[in-house]
């Protein structure tokens, strides 16, 4: 036991160490990159901060603003469709009654 209370005091003697090791209490390894890091270390997450839009387009990642931008496209597009079948609809009507007016007139002469 004295060893283990020897070691700490000596590794953690000073308050700095303490901090120290507490906000970088060692390194990891991204797994399948090779490339160790310490935890607190913003490489990565400055380079996808400077090359976000890129990173987005490369691996087809939809943001939430472009879901936004989609549904308001797929609203108006079905707002269109709608309009388009009543504008249909209204021409078959027009077309019935001017066959209508057709016969009638046929029929007359």
């Amino acid at each position: 036991m004295t060893e283990f209370v020897n070691e700490n005091i000596k590794k953690g003697s000073n308050v700095l160490d303490r901090i120290e090791e507490f906000l970088f209490p060692g390194e990891m390894e991204i797994e399948g990159t090779g490339y160790d890091r310490r935890l607190l270390d913003r490489r990565v997450e400055k380079y996808l901060d400077k090359h976000f839009d890129e990173y987005i387009e490369e691996f087809g990642l939809i943001r939430e603003i472009d879901l936004h931008i989609y549904e308001e496209k797929l609203e108006n597009c079905s707002r269109d469709i709608e309009e388009l079948n009543e504008f249909q609809k209204d021409v078959k009507d027009e077309i019935n009654s001017f066959k209508a007016r057709l016969d009638r007139i046929e029929e007359e002469l």
